[in-house]
């Protein structure tokens, strides 16, 4: 257990929520089931980072939450490109 896989496990999480909620919104005006997908990956991103993030912390969590820095540095990566797909304007 380190501050650094904690600091990037909350990172994943957080992002991956505000990135479910973009989609979500739009999926709500629009009714394009493209974007309830976005918002299906990214709130499936936030609930393992959720995991992840009970898994570094002191409460004694189950060893199947348990996950190490490099795979924590790929999901940010992911979760990062899913934001940027999510923002990204769309030529018109």
């Amino acid at each position: 257990m380190g501050i650094s896989e904690l600091l990037v496990a909350v990172l994943v999480t957080g992002i991956s929520c505000i990135n479910a909620a973009i989609p979500a919104g739009a999926y709500l005006r629009l009714k394009d089931p493209r974007f309830l997908l976005l918002s299906g990956a990214s709130g499936a991103l936030a609930l393992l980072g959720a995991f992840w993030t009970w898994g570094q912390l002191p409460l004694g969590p189950p060893g199947w939450v348990a996950v190490n820095l490099p795979t924590l540095l790929l999901a940010l990566f992911v979760t990062v490109l899913l934001l940027a797909a999510t923002l990204w304007p769309r030529n018109a």
